[in-house]
């Protein structure tokens, strides 16, 4: 993702080229399957060596052995496009977020609050990116602050900075995300969204809504992916 300051107005004129970006990623083919059973990929177990008993002339003190677990080491994360992501079947209320000239839909029910940027006295960090643009103490807690525009605005664009306006903060998370601005909410039919089917790009991107050219976040991968700093 570039970081260099330039004028990004062209953006403004083609809103079908950044909808076909994403729509693209709505049909990333599906991983290819194993044609292997999974015992297959496994190696035998030793077979077991028996052994004459051997005689001792003075018995040595028994030991208990150390109970071996038969439990199964822990899986490893489980990777994006393999997880299960909940598709609404009923109309929902989103939050109309305007960032990196794309307007973005974000459920009500994944946020914990707005305000505006100007209202927070946010205090940057030395020795960190211009998109992240510091800590917050708000009424929702200590926030790190994330420029979203950053987030999604697609590789082969020129990220714009300091455009941001408002903030919005997200349930129980130690993130807050920025963005140029907040167009109220309106009601989401499920069935006027293109779902994606697998996430190995851009796990935060749920679907889009070609009608009204909108991208619909999935705020709860999109924390995660904060998190685990993965995005960039």
């Amino acid at each position: 993702m570039k970081r260099s300051t330039v004028d990004n107005l062209a953006l403004k004129a083609e809103p079908e080229a950044l909808d076909d970006y994403f729509g693209s990623l709505l049909d990333e083919p599906a991983p290819v399957p194993t044609l292997l059973r999974p015992n297959l990929l496994e190696p035998p177990a030793p077979a077991e060596e028996t052994r004459a008993p051997v005689q001792e002339a003075d018995p040595l003190p028994t030991t208990t052995p150390t109970p071996v677990s038969d439990e199964a080491p822990p899986p490893p994360p489980a990777d994006p496009a393999e997880q299960e992501y909940v598709r609404p079947e009923q109309p929902f209320s989103a939050l109309v977020i305007e960032a990196g000239n794309l307007t973005l839909l974000a459920p009500l029910h994944a946020l914990g609050g707005v305000a505006p940027l100007d209202s927070l006295e946010v205090r940057p960090t030395p020795n960190h990116s211009v998109w992240y643009l510091g800590i917050a103490d708000t009424k929702q807690g200590r926030v790190q602050l994330i420029d979203l525009a950053a987030v999604v605005t697609p590789e082969d664009r020129d990220y714009e900075p300091d455009t941001a306006r408002q903030v919005v903060f997200l349930a129980g998370s130690r993130f807050a995300l920025a963005c140029r601005a907040i167009h109220g909410t309106r009601v989401i039919q499920p069935e006027s969204l293109r779902w994606r089917n697998q996430r190995r790009r851009l796990p935060w991107l749920a679907g889009v809504e070609r009608e009204k050219m909108a991208t619909l976040l999935d705020l709860e991968a999109l924390d995660r992916t904060l998190d685990e700093g993965g995005w960039d």
